[in-house]
């Protein structure tokens, strides 16, 4: 009879024991992974990992997408999940950085749960976004260079500081053989800046620019088409940029008051009246000093002369490693091409088919547009990064990816 009551004893626990509901119940979770705006094209990679950590006990999990669907999905038991990715997709022949991140997913039931990608990192920096040097010509046919501009674009999703940011052109057009070469033909590692080169003042971070944003640096910042000085035939008006390169000695140039100055850190020819951008095409270079200026064209080093001939002038040389963007503008005649830039800054060029005084830009092409941002093409190499013969359109942007 004792047996039988432990028996009975036994049953009872072990039926009880299997009818406790302590097993953790399991459900789908189905996240597609959701590009931003302008990327509908691109593709996940196959493999891309998703991680997926339970809140509460801190259990993780990691699933990984296949056949390129960008749709990654698991059974998990219940639980409140956060979830997080991060991968690279190859665009061209640019690779962009996506995160993804999914915050308190409560999985009680079959649950879809989208991650919205945003786009981390890009390459690029500042850029020259577009450049508008050829100039306009007058009712009366004379030539008008005065409303030339030069447009810095912030091509990175961050913040960044255009305190310090130089700018200079290369001796010589590109119409004869470029003379700054080394014994071998290569051209030589330290580039010469003629004429004015300038740097905008600023302590590091007074002169933030946000993503997508520019400035403007006006030969003369007024608006050209109403100015009495201007010319009303001139396509732009640069009365609210935010540089102009005033050049106080002679003491002709024009000082807009309401568009404050780059500062002159050296100059070739003190005789010179204004700054000039060639209305031929210039070789032109964005670039940072690694000391502050007035150190840099103290020292002797930092300067040469022309090879090959005995003038005096003494250029400023800029070695290749400073540079932050640099764009090679030729002229349209294909026998007047010479690079003064090294391949590794700018492997091609840019021109204009309209010539000199023609009210023509060049402008960096719209790779894509994403969330309402632009992003410049920029593979160095201007014969592909480059639109010509567009009317200007300083702090314009396009709508949509250019080909």
């Amino acid at each position: 009879m004792k047996k039988l009551v432990v028996l009975s004893i036994i049953l009872v626990g072990f039926l009880a024991f299997s009818c406790r509901k302590d097993v953790t119940p399991t459900y789908k979770l189905t996240v597609p992974l959701t590009f931003p705006a302008g990327f509908n094209l691109a593709a996940v990679p196959d493999g891309t990992e998703v991680k997926f950590i339970e809140a509460q006990t801190g259990r993780e999990t990691v699933v990984f997408t296949t056949g390129g669907t960008g749709i990654v999905s698991s059974i998990l038991t219940s639980g409140t999940y956060n979830g997080s990715t991060s991968f690279t997709v190859k665009v061209g022949t640019d690779d962009f950085v996506f995160n993804g991140v999914l915050s308190n997913v409560i999985l009680n039931k079959e649950t879809n749960a989208p991650m919205t990608l945003v786009l981390a990192k890009n390459t690029g920096g500042f850029i020259f976004k577009e450049i508008y040097f050829s100039g306009s010509k007058t009712p009366d046919a004379k030539s008008y260079y005065s409303d030339q501009f030069h447009e810095v674009y912030n091509n990175s999703n961050e913040i960044l500081y255009a305190d310090g940011l130089c700018l200079g052109v290369l001796d010589q057009s590109s119409s004869n053989p470029n003379v700054w070469v080394n014994t071998d033909g290569t051209i030589m590692d330290k580039l010469p800046v003629t004429f004015q080169a300038w740097i905008i003042p600023g302590t590091g971070k007074e002169h933030p620019v946000a993503p997508g944003k520019s400035i403007v640096i006006a030969q003369d910042g007024i608006d050209h088409k109403t100015d009495p000085n201007g010319n009303p035939l001139s396509p732009v008006n640069l009365g609210k940029a935010e540089w102009e390169t005033y050049v106080a000695a002679p003491g002709k140039d024009t000082d807009s008051p309401g568009v404050p100055n780059l500062t002159m850190m050296y100059t070739t020819n003190t005789a010179n009246i204004e700054w000039v951008h060639s209305v031929f095409g210039s070789a032109v270079i964005l670039f940072r000093l690694p000391v502050a200026w007035e150190l840099y064209v103290a020292d002797p080093a930092n300067f040469k002369t022309r090879p090959g001939i005995t003038s005096s002038t003494q250029y400023l040389m800029i070695p290749k490693s400073y540079v932050i963007d640099a764009v090679e503008i030729v002229q349209a005649d294909d026998t007047k091409r010479y690079k003064r830039l090294p391949t590794e800054l700018d492997a091609g060029y840019t021109y204009l088919d309209g010539g000199t005084y023609c009210s023509k830009s060049i402008r960096r092409k719209a790779k894509l547009v994403v969330e309402g941002r632009v992003i410049y093409k920029d593979t160095n190499n201007s014969t592909a990064d480059f639109l010509h013969d567009l009317v200007p359109t300083p702090w314009v942007n396009p709508t949509a990816a250019e080909n």
